[in-house]
């Protein structure tokens, strides 16, 4: 076993540690994340678990079957109803990630908590792509009519795909994967662009939670995790 298998098993350790009671796990795909035995975990996905299987038929392996299907942006949960939500590698992946953390902060009670991890572009297939930026995120959560969904995928494919800027190849594997409505990473950041995002969620968005713990990226892991807790 590796040093860093033995690291991460520790941080995910000091994450579930703020995990108690009621809450739920957002796209967790085949891997659960470790909560207390007496916690109560609903799964959330944005399809049944055989569409989820079509989708990712490279995991290979059974998919957890979600408790409850939804848009992980708009949680179907009543304000302040829930304990924890943990959403891992989930972040990256919605549209309107300022909208998303508005819903989770939303169905958090007092003293509920937040846990993601979000890869670091640096260290992943994302090494490619430009940084978005907190205003970019600002603009299309102020005027979401205007979200440019095509040039988010275009961006994936090059970049990420391999596909030439401009190529026959590129507007068909783009087109494939939006009819197929495929999971792309619609934004990529550094852990310091996490922490200006937090940052911003408190004094510009007015979501009264506070990081509780931050772990930057490193070399046994390319994302950084953060526990939100609500006050």
């Amino acid at each position: 076993m590796g040093k860093g298998v033995v690291l991460r098993w520790v941080e995910n350790k000091r994450l579930g540690a703020h995990l108690r009671g009621r809450g739920v796990e957002i796209g967790a795909l085949w891997r659960r994340f470790p909560v207390a035995a007496r916690s109560m975990v609903w799964y959330v996905d944005r399809h049944h678990s055989s569409e989820l299987q079509r989708e990712y038929p490279e995991l290979g392996q059974q998919l957890i079957s979600p408790d409850v299907v939804a848009d992980a942006g708009q949680l179907p949960f009543a304000n302040g109803s829930l304990n924890f939500v943990i959403a891992n590698h989930v972040l990256e992946h919605m549209p309107f990630p300022l909208a998303s953390l508005r819903s989770w902060y939303r169905v958090l009670g007092a003293g509920g908590v937040l846990i993601l991890k979000i890869p670091d572009r640096r260290y992943t297939f994302d090494v490619k792509r430009r940084r978005s930026t907190l205003q970019h995120l600002i603009e299309e959560d102020l005027h979401p009519e205007a979200f440019d969904k095509l040039a988010h995928f275009q961006d994936w494919v090059a970049h990420v795909g391999g596909r030439a800027q401009g190529s026959e190849a590129l507007q068909h594997e783009t087109t494939r994967l939006m009819d197929l409505d495929y999971s792309i990473h619609y934004h990529v950041w550094t852990d310091e662009d996490i922490r200006e995002l937090i940052d911003y969620t408190r004094t510009g968005m007015g979501l009264n939670w506070r990081p509780v713990l931050f772990l930057g990226a490193h070399f046994y892991r390319k994302e950084c995790a953060v526990a939100l807790q609500r006050d």
